[in-house]
């Protein structure tokens, strides 16, 4: 069947044991209807970094953060730095959020660039969109800080869906809608509490508000729908200061909010603070390339001590030759990525908990083999993401438990996401049209929604269609 339309509600922060549970239970009655039954749940596993921004990329583009050269919710480019400035330093957390669609590879297409009649709603990912179908070009931000002052994001909710049922009467091609409050309400209190979880029946109502005003103009049948999910999050009891850590060790860390500053010589970029870059300035400065090797010849074992931190799960790299270093405390493994495939070897232990010391994985391997492991597809998301000049020279992730900032935490988070772990990187596909029974990488929907939509699928993307 070929659709002429299609609807994607992005569920930010959506767990997929949540959405299994209520649905289970029959508290999602309208999602049942509309998507479930008709077509399929999934599990998926989402980008590497797993946080809000990089991670809505996959949906619209049907590239990874690598591809698209945005490999966090902040980060450096260190050939573009001068120190004491602004320049070459983003955080989509404030009016930078302006700036992703044009961080954005050029040759990337959007779905926006493919389907001209296009809504978008609360994504700051919208490159190619006509300013008149963007509904939140302007209010998006005003309406993020009201409810970050108040914490009533439940209201953003209201809004997303309001003007969600409205797009419902307009002639169009392809309406992406982001609805917040299950993420904000998993980091003001818990992911699997009472507030978070109130938030799934909301997007329950919005399904069926938007649902019936199809129905009711007889194009609900011809309407593909979509319901995805960025990341998941785990319950946050420990925060740690990785700045503190590193000025304990001789280096004078930049970061946010907290720049411009003069004779850095380190840049701690967070993401969903379960994970963190770190850019650091070669002695001939900042646009000369930084390696593991000289990390290691240069901060005198800087990297021993930061592993044995009870707050620290991976630290990756980028070797001389060209390879990715994974640490876990003793462990170590090196990564090497060879067309399709994505080589691992260990050196000591099994740090990516792979199940054996040397592997040759396809990509589809390292998805079908490892979802169900503490680092789905871990080997192809981290070989993948070095590929962006932007990533840092060193990535570290949390355990769970744990997130990786202390100061600037405003409100206190009760809930993280980021890193490569599982409760993070595992995420409920749902769609109203059968896909193959098998778990699927949430870049997959691109070019599987525009293959349903009978449209024609670009040419260097990194999902595949899986119908």
């Amino acid at each position: 069947m070929t659709y002429s339309r299609c609807v994607m509600i992005l569920a930010d922060g959506a767990r997929p044991d949540v959405f299994e549970a209520l649905l289970r239970a029959g508290e999602l009655p309208h999602i049942a209807r509309y998507i479930v039954e008709p077509g399929c749940y999934r599990r998926g596993v989402t980008s590497f970094p797993s946080t809000t921004g990089p991670a809505y990329m996959p949906f619209l583009t049907g590239c990874l953060p690598g591809t698209c050269n945005v490999p966090g919710i902040r980060w450096m480019d260190k050939t573009q730095y001068r120190s004491g400035g602004l320049r070459g330093l983003r955080s989509y957390c404030s009016l930078s959020s302006y700036k992703i669609n044009a961080d954005i590879t050029p040759r990337v297409q959007t779905i926006f660039d493919l389907l001209p009649r296009s809504y978008n709603i609360f994504s700051a990912v919208h490159r190619g969109i006509h300013w008149r179908h963007n509904l939140t070009t302007i209010i998006r931000l005003w309406y993020w800080y009201y409810a970050h002052l108040t914490d009533r994001w439940a209201f953003i909710d209201d809004v997303a869906r309001e003007k969600l049922t409205r797009v419902m009467a307009e002639d169009f091609q392809f309406c992406f809608a982001v609805m917040i409050g299950i993420d904000e309400y998993s980091h003001l209190d818990d992911p699997l509490g009472a507030p978070a979880r109130a938030r799934y029946r909301v997007l329950d109502d919005a399904v069926g508000a938007a649902a019936q005003r199809l129905q009711r103009t007889g194009r609900l049948a011809e309407t593909l729908w979509w319901i995805v999910s960025d990341h998941g999050l785990s319950a946050t009891d420990h925060h740690y200061c990785v700045n503190t850590f590193l000025a304990q060790h001789h280096q004078r860390p930049l970061y946010f909010p907290s720049v411009p500053r003069r004779g850095c010589t380190v840049a701690n970029m967070m993401s969903g603070n379960g994970m963190t870059h770190l850019y650091f300035r070669h002695r001939d400065g900042w646009a000369a390339p930084v390696d593991y090797e000289y990390l290691q010849e240069t901060t005198r074992g800087m990297f021993e001590d930061l592993l044995e931190e009870p707050a620290i799960d991976l630290l990756i790299a980028r070797s001389r030759d060209g390879r990715v270093v994974v640490r876990r405390r003793t462990e170590e493994a090196i990564l090497t990525e060879r067309g399709a495939h994505i080589h691992y070897q260990a050196r000591r232990g099994d740090p990516l908990r792979v199940g054996a010391p040397d592997l040759l994985l396809h990509r589809e391997e390292s998805l079908q083999q490892l979802i169900d492991g503490r680092y789905p597809d871990g080997p192809y998301q981290l070989a993948h993401l070095f590929k962006s000049p932007r990533t840092g020279d060193v990535l570290l992730t949390a355990r769970p438990g744990y997130d990786l900032r202390l100061a600037h935490e405003e409100p206190e988070h009760h809930g993280s996401h980021g890193s490569l772990h599982r409760d993070h990187m595992v995420v409920p596909v749902l769609c109203s049209h059968p896909l193959q029974d098998i778990p699927l990488r949430t870049v997959d929907v691109f070019p599987t929604m525009l293959q349903l939509l009978g449209r024609q699928v670009p040419d260097g993307i990194d999902g595949i269609a899986r119908i």
